[in-house]
Order: C-alpha cells, then sequence, then structure tokens
C-alpha cells in the first residue's frame, strides 16, 4: 500500500492569519440525533414550534438533523454566551437522543510555503534523508490513493496540480456548495496540495511527495468558524473514496484546552473502522505553531488517538516554531534558516 508515503508530508510550518473574533459563541442551530427518523422533522416541528428545519446528515449508523431557532416566533433573543432555554425541554423530548446547540469555533490554518523552487526536503540534501528518492524508484508515488485537504480552499485549476484533481467530489463547508476555491488571498490549502500531489515533469514549477496520487479539495476554513457538526461531515466527506485526510488546521495556537466535538468524535471513529473498506482512513494532523510556549498535548485533534500527528524538525531539533509534544507521532523536515522553508 501506498499510504505510508504520504503521512510524512504534513509538517507544522510558520503562517499568521487573522482569526474571526468569536470563539465558542453559541449559534442559532440546533443538532439532534433520534433512532425513529421517520417522519420525524415534521413531528418535531409540530410539537416544538420556532424551529425550521435546515439539513439532515450521517455519520456512522447515526442520522442527525439541524433546526434553526426562529428568532421571530420567541420572547427570547438567542443568547450567544449561554445555552438557549428550550434546549432542555428538548432533552425530555422521548424521540430526541442527542440534542446539542452548536457553537462556532476559531479554526486555523497550520502551515505555510513561500519557496516551491527549492526542493531540497525531496533530495539528498539534508542527511538523514527521507528518501523520496527511493520510495519514487520503487514505485511508491501516490498513485490509486486518495487524499482529501481539509483546508482555506483549493485552486481546482491550478495547471501544476489540475491533472490530480477530483472535481466531481469537492465541496465547500463554508458556503454549502461543491466549489472549493479559495477566497481572495486564501491559498494555504493549494500550498498544501501542492506539496502532496503537484504533478511531476510537466514543465510547471513543482512536484510533489505523491505525484500521481488523487486530491480532493473541501474548504472548512474562513471568517465564519465551524461548529461541530460541520467539522464532522468534512472529516466524514467522501469516505467511500477517500484514503487519507489532511488537516493541516487546528484551535488557536497558545489559548488553552481545545478537543473535537461529540460529532466529531464519533465521526474520527466511524472514518478510522468504516474507511477504506474497513481498514480504516488515514488522518494526518499538523501538531501546532505555538512554539516552545505551548504544548500540543493541549489540542485534542493532535492528542486523539484516531490521529497521526505530526510535526517539523530542524537541523536535528525541533523547529522554533514547533510544538514539542508525546502526541506528535510522525517528524518531517521543515525550518526556517539557510532557505529552508516548506
Amino acid at each position: 500500500m501506498h499510504v505510508h508515503l504520504l503521512t510524512f508530508m504534513f509538517c507544522c510550518l510558520k503562517m499568521y492569519y487573522s482569526a474571526p473574533v468569536f470563539d465558542g459563541e453559541f449559534t442559532g442551530r440546533v443538532v439532534i440525533n433520534t433512532t425513529n427518523s421517520e417522519g420525524f422533522i415534521d413531528r418535531f416541528i409540530t410539537k416544538h414550534a420556532g424551529y425550521t428545519f435546515l439539513k439532515r446528515f450521517q455519520i456512522g449508523r447515526h442520522e442527525y438533523f439541524v433546526f434553526e431557532i426562529n428568532d421571530t416566533q420567541r420572547t427570547r433573543k438567542i443568547s450567544k454566551e449561554i445555552e438557549d432555554f428550550d434546549i432542555k425541554n428538548l432533552k425530555l423530548d422521548s424521540e430526541v437522543d442527542f440534542v446539542n446547540q452548536e457553537k462556532r469555533y476559531r479554526r486555523v490554518p497550520k502551515t505555510d510555503d513561500t519557496e516551491w523552487s527549492n526542493l531540497w526536503h525531496l533530495n539528498d540534501d539534508v542527511s538523514p534523508s527521507m528518501k523520496v528518492n527511493e520510495a519514487w524508484n520503487a514505485g511508491y508515488t501516490g498513485s490509486g490513493i486518495t487524499i482529501a485537504i481539509l483546508d482555506d480552499g483549493l485552486q481546482t485549476d491550478h495547471t501544476d496540480l489540475d491533472a490530480n484533481v477530483d472535481t466531481v467530489n469537492d465541496y465547500d463547508y463554508q458556503s454549502t456548495d461543491d466549489n472549493p476555491i479559495p477566497d481572495v488571498g486564501d491559498s494555504h490549502g493549494t500550498k498544501v496540495a501542492g506539496l502532496i500531489a503537484a504533478e511531476k515533469d510537466n514543465n510547471e514549477c513543482t512536484v510533489g511527495i505523491a505525484y500521481e496520487s488523487t486530491i480532493i479539495g473541501v474548504r472548512i476554513l474562513g471568517t465564519s468558524g465551524l461548529t461541530d457538526s460541520e467539522e464532522a461531515q468534512a472529516l466524514n466527506h467522501h469516505l467511500s473514496g477517500v484514503d487519507i485526510y489532511s488537516n493541516s488546521w487546528g484551535p488557536t495556537d497558545g489559548y488553552g484546552f481545545s478537543e473535537p466535538g461529540t460529532i466529531t468524535k464519533s465521526a474520527l471513529l466511524d472514518g478510522i473502522t468504516s474507511g477504506r473498506g474497513g481498514k480504516g482512513v488515514i488522518y494526518t494532523w499538523a501538531s501546532g505553531n505555538g512554539e516552545t510556549t505551548d504544548n500540543c498535548n493541549g489540542d485534542g485533534y493532535v492528542n486523539s488517538i484516531y490521529t497521526i500527528g505530526v510535526t517539523s524538525v530542524e537541523e536535528g531539533q525541533n523547529a522554533w516554531y514547533s510544538e514539542v509534544c508525546a502526541a506528535s507521532l510522525a517528524a518531517t523536515y521543515g525550518g526556517s534558516s539557510n532557505n529552508r522553508y516548506l
């Protein structure tokens, strides 16, 4: 299997990013799970006034329903700091097995690259070498492997990527459409995709470490932040066709502990048990850029038993911006000296 070639290429490199001002504010959306889904929407709206149905989605064997609280039919407005007063009533409904008023959280990119012409990380210019050329010569090129890039978008028509992009199964969870093109000024996801799957021998730019793999753009980062259910759906996006989910994002560095929500944890478990035809998908996660004053053990995404945390090393030690923790299971080259950026 070619997947082992890909697990060492997601490193935690410096990026400056303007995050949304909110973090953990309540939204007007309620996510509900029920075991009696047939006709549930109509029954729920009949019993509970002031809710509008938005969508339904499935994580493993669990089906979830998303409703919007309609302020115009209520005497109280939605608070951003306090859980809605009606949630207690919903929990008493015998048909409701799980209910959660969604919060939005800051989620920021964890890597960057500015020198695509310098391919020192793919050759033997450094010691010890990652032996990428040897892997290519042995036939490990990423052929037959599909990687979903969960990030700030993907330039699907990039001339060094377009032959390897699956535009049928991409998606934008920020705009809820099937076009993952990034906003103006956002290029992080496209650069990550280039590290992975830039085409070889096409007289363009660079070459990816898995240059014959297929990539799917899944846009999740933007000014709107992310809810638990959105993260969960993204981490199970096209689960039947994805081998690896690349995650170079996470909670804001240096602001305490953070962990995946209930639905996201369920999605990760479903991915590693039912993905890849029962072999389980691989979730790689950038360890973070919080420097030595931060610790990625406090990042519940990197520290999850379902993910592979990847950090960066520079000249025999951790890169100055990288976080050190027991949750990092792999390391690859990064750095800020001798023009060796990724």
